[in-house]
């Protein structure tokens, strides 16, 4: 999962240090997995950040297909009961990770 500036400046307000949930690919910051789980799932199954949750994340299953907003029919057997409307609005949500994404990092302060 990619993160945007936003998505970390977010949830180290909560306390979590950049380098132990994200890594730097050299091109963008993304979300852990450990074990091929999201570094924020507990054992519960629940996420510990939801209400900080990434912006990917609050788009998700919605993903940008050939440039056309689509559910991810491919991994997340979920899409069946994708309204238009959930649509939309990840459609909305991945505007702008492209578009926060675009203006780069500046997160030295976290590092």
């Amino acid at each position: 999962m990619i993160l945007t500036e936003s998505d970390i400046r977010r949830i180290t307000k909560q306390g979590y240090k950049l380098k132990e949930f994200a890594y730097f690919d050299g091109e963008y910051w993304r979300l852990k997995n450990i074990d091929g789980k999201c570094y924020f799932l507990g054992g519960d199954g629940k996420c510990k950040i939801y209400e900080h949750r990434p912006l990917g994340c609050r788009a998700y299953p919605i993903v940008k297909i050939n440039g056309k907003c689509a559910p991810d029919f491919e991994v997340c057997p979920y899409t069946k009961y994708v309204t238009e409307t959930e649509i939309k609005i990840g459609c909305k949500i991945l505007k702008r990770i492209f578009k926060e994404l675009e203006g780069g990092y500046n997160i030295r302060d976290l590092l």
